[in-house]
């Protein structure tokens, strides 16, 4: 194959996996970070067809740097993997407007600039994919997870109309939506929600909640089953605009879909255990 692939934040988890299977399905892999010497390890892995690359998404100088050495490696990307990404957790009233902005400026704003980078490319050879790494979250938000949350379903909606502007320059676009996945990326996240269990509001609240969130992460599928689903979403002839990895959540999305809200509250609250704090109506 030897097409040329993009992906962002390939340090660990997710990304790193991605790259990977990416190498051993002969692809060309630039994997990228903030930090190139995260990376080396993967030159190992990946038999030859791995490029570290220094890439910081919400520096428009970074990413014009890391595109500049790809094309003096003599590539023309082909896909770009939009992995790159940071989750903010907690109470929507008491997550801070700086932390808003830090997960906006890496899940959209850093996903739109590296994106905007490459599509000139990308239309003068007439093809290419572009695959955003979204979440079920931005289709089934849980609380506490609000400000993740809305920043991928920012990913969904500019993806569909992305989608859509590029159909005419044959350059296809996918979002790919991990649920629970086996990888570090839950530890930051159980992290993040440590000062909110102990004072405030929602204190009881979070305690339960980070409780339920914290056995979701280590007993699901490892990274592998995304990565996958990336190789799909890079060469099908008609990729689908959306893939959920592991697929069993789509059973999730459709009871999303499907259900009144006001069912689907009460269930989610049983699952994580929040229908204990639940103050009914007299």
């Amino acid at each position: 194959m030897h097409q040329s692939v993009l992906v962002t934040g390939a340090s660990s988890g997710i990304g790193e996996a991605t790259a990977v299977h990416l190498a051993h399905k002969g692809f060309r892999v630039f994997a990228a970070a903030r930090r190139i010497e995260k990376l080396n390890a993967l030159k190992a892995l990946g038999g030859g067809k791995i490029t570290p690359v220094a890439l910081d998404v919400t520096d428009d100088a970074s990413i014009k740097t890391a595109l500049a050495e790809i094309e003096n490696a003599g590539a023309v990307l082909y896909g770009l993997v939009n992995n790159a990404g940071v989750s903010v957790m907690g109470p929507v009233e008491l997550v801070s407007s700086d932390e808003w902005r830090r997960q906006f400026e890496t899940n959209v704003f850093g996903l739109v600039a590296v994106t905007r980078a490459v599509l000139p490319q990308m239309r003068g050879a007439g093809r290419g994919r572009i695959v955003n790494i979204g979440s079920i979250a931005g289709r089934i938000a849980a609380p506490f997870q609000g400000v993740y949350a809305s920043s991928k379903h920012a990913v969904e909606g500019l993806s569909d109309s992305l989608r859509r502007e590029l159909a005419p320059h044959g350059v296809k676009v996918s979002v790919v939506r991990p649920g629970f996945i086996n990888t570090p990326f839950g530890h930051q996240e159980q992290e993040a929600l440590e000062r909110f269990e102990n004072e405030g509001p929602y204190a009881d609240q979070v305690k339960t909640f980070k409780a339920w969130h914290a056995r979701g992460h280590p007993s699901a599928p490892g990274p592998s089953v995304v990565a996958e689903a990336v190789h799909n979403a890079l060469t099908a002839q008609r990729p689908h605009s959306r893939y959920t990895a592991p697929p069993k959540m789509l059973g999730a999305l459709a009871m999303r879909n499907l259900f009144p809200s006001a069912v689907t509250d009460r269930i989610f609250e049983r699952v994580n255990g929040l229908n204990a704090h639940r103050k009914e109506e007299n």
